[in-house]
């Protein structure tokens, strides 16, 4: 059974940007401001990412 990607995920992006940074800026404080934006650009792009990977593979295999 294919499970389809849910259309919300990559909207979860900015929040968790968001919360990674905050985070990142309240406990990694050490490494300052580029470790805060690593941080945030990893994780916001991460849900995205993954969607169109989702996507990508399961029109693949149908």
């Amino acid at each position: 059974m294919k499970v389809r990607p849910p259309h919300w995920l990559p909207w979860l992006g900015p929040l968790l940007a968001a919360v990674v940074g905050a985070l990142a800026g309240e406990f990694w404080l050490g490494g300052g401001f580029w470790t805060v934006l690593a941080a945030a650009l990893i994780c916001g792009f991460a849900p995205i990412i993954g969607y169109r990977i989702w996507k990508w593979r399961w029109h693949r295999k149908g």
